[in-house]
């Protein structure tokens, strides 16, 4: 085996060391057309890392956009009634949202936000939790947690989030079905005698 070979085996392996799927979990899909608030989310409180600093607000804004973007989806971005760094819970954000009258909100939480430059000691980082709600009962209707972290420094916190809220976005939108199913052709025969 050649020093090629091996470095990229290495490579391979760190790489596919860091991956690991999301948890996901959905109860119930949101219905296609609905309207769905998205509270901006509050921002991680990492001792020492100023890239915490917003990035809620900034997560927040990456999810409402993907969301919104989403055919047979309906965002709506909510300011979020407490301060960046203060916990509001899931019930605090249901009466915010059902006063405001949303069927669904999406409240949540930055848990680690890094950014690293082109050269640095550190990899970009980026881990999230988030819970889409029903106004109605205030249960989840679904949760979504991920951590990802760019081994290569090409992947900024951002574009790591971008990804998350899509894959949050494909799982609980319900889809409707269409009118025609598949290409078939019903032959009835000859119904004379």
């Amino acid at each position: 085996m050649t020093i090629r070979t091996r470095a990229l085996l290495a490579t391979m392996m760190l790489l596919a060391g860091c991956a690991a799927a999301p948890s996901i979990t959905v109860k119930h899909r949101v219905p296609y057309g609905s309207s769905i608030a998205v509270v901006m989310f509050e921002d991680c409180d990492i001792a020492n890392q100023a890239d915490c600093d917003g990035s809620g607000l900034n997560a927040g804004s990456i999810f409402f956009r993907v969301l919104s973007q989403k055919p047979g989806m309906h965002a709506v971005s909510l300011p979020r009634p407490v301060g960046p760094k203060a916990q509001l819970d899931d019930d605090a954000a249901v009466a915010y949202a059902k006063a405001k009258g949303y069927r669904y909100v999406i409240n949540g939480e930055v848990q680690d936000y890094r950014r690293a430059g082109v050269v640095a000691f550190h990899s970009s980082r980026a881990s999230i939790s988030v819970r889409v709600l029903n106004i109605s009962n205030g249960q989840a209707v679904a949760s979504y947690t991920y951590q990802e972290n760019s081994t290569t420094h090409l992947t900024t916190p951002d574009e790591m989030l971008e990804d998350m809220a899509k894959q949050l976005a494909t799982a609980i939108i319900n889809e409707p079905k269409k009118q025609r199913q598949g290409n078939f052709l019903l032959y009835k025969g000859n119904s004379g005698g």
